[in-house]
């Protein structure tokens, strides 16, 4: 298959370039970031995101508007998804219809690893961002090997599982620990 090379429209150039010294898509990951941390921690909206990652039908039988939520969310993923799109085309010049096609598994590993859970309900942008430069620091380290596009994928699975085991673990243990002050206390 071969890359489109040429953008039709030369505009989009900016978001591939830098403003003193720092890059378009750098600058616009900490506007997000920020815009996003507020609406997760400051907002109804965003409770309401982690009640649904929490329980699902406790949110609903507590009245919040679980389909509206969850496709409002959606929108924002794909809207995201658009202007990484947009900053990676900028970047290379070209655009192909494969271009970040695994990139899914460095999302979840980023997400996991920055301490967000997979059962739900917990997770801080800021952990998150932190768990992106942890993959991409594994990821260049693994490039520089020489380390298989395979390997890589195994590699990172099993930094998701890892991560996972871990939380699961300290799930479990917090439980015990408040189960255990609960009796005390009586």
């Amino acid at each position: 298959m071969k890359g489109y090379e040429a953008l039709g429209n030369q505009g989009w150039g900016f978001f591939g370039s830098s403003v003193a010294g720092i890059p378009v898509g750098l600058l616009i990951l900490v506007i997000l970031a920020l815009i996003f941390a507020v609406l997760l921690k400051k907002t109804a909206f965003g409770w309401h995101v982690f009640a649904i990652g929490g329980n699902e039908k406790a949110a609903k039988l507590s009245g919040v508007k679980v389909d509206q939520v969850k496709i409002l969310v959606y929108m924002i993923s794909g809207i995201c998804s658009s202007i990484v799109g947009i900053i990676a085309s900028s970047q290379l010049a070209a655009s192909h219809p494969a271009t970040g096609e695994s990139w899914e598994m460095n999302a979840i590993a980023s997400a996991v690893l920055g301490g967000t859970s997979m059962a739900g309900g917990i997770g801080t942008i800021g952990g998150t961002i932190v768990g992106a430069f942890v993959i991409g620091v594994i990821n260049d380290g693994m490039v520089m090997c020489g380390v298989s596009e395979f390997w890589q994928m195994v590699i990172k699975g099993m930094v998701i599982i890892l991560a996972v085991i871990i939380d699961q673990f300290q799930r479990n243990l917090q439980a015990k620990m408040a189960l255990k002050a609960r009796n005390e206390s009586k």
